[in-house]
């Protein structure tokens, strides 16, 4: 066998080379168009809000009240087509709070928010003086946390 012949034939090497060379490139390509496609996250942030939620009075039986201050950012909207979500909780037990009759809250608005379930007996049944009662404001469409305050009753 003659070694010699066997390293002087490199007909085949240039063609591997460039098939070799064109395939990273095209692996390269796609991570790079891949990971900015799918690298967006959500096209429109939930709005940022700072609320002040105070306790009326504390849970008599009837109602529990609480009053919202809007102190700044973007506004939110409790309309019967809005987005944001508002829940209640003691303890462990969450229930939403029906909170569509609000409208539209803008900076330096205050209202006030009768602690009743969407199919209108009251939230929170347990919130006697001295409870704390936690508050969590969500935007569906994002399903990210506007707000996130205890209020102590």
């Amino acid at each position: 066998m003659n070694f010699r012949h066997l390293f002087e034939n490199n007909k085949a090497v240039s063609p591997v080379i460039g098939v070799v060379l064109m395939v990273a490139i095209t692996v390269i390509l796609a991570a790079a168009i891949g990971s900015s496609v799918f690298g967006e996250g959500t096209s429109e942030p939930a709005p940022q809000a700072h609320l002040n939620i105070k306790a009326v009075s504390p849970y008599d039986g009837s109602s529990a009240v609480v009053t919202l201050e809007h102190l700044g950012g973007d506004p939110i909207n409790f309309d019967s087509n809005s987005t944001t979500k508002v829940m209640v909780a003691i303890g462990t037990t969450s229930t939403e709070v029906n909170a569509t009759g609000l409208g539209i809250l803008n900076v330096g608005d205050t209202a006030s928010l009768n602690l009743n379930n969407t199919d209108g007996t009251t939230a929170i049944t347990s919130a006697t003086s001295g409870t704390t009662v936690n508050f969590k404001f969500i935007d569906v469409a994002t399903s990210q946390l506007i707000v996130d305050k205890d209020v102590r009753f």
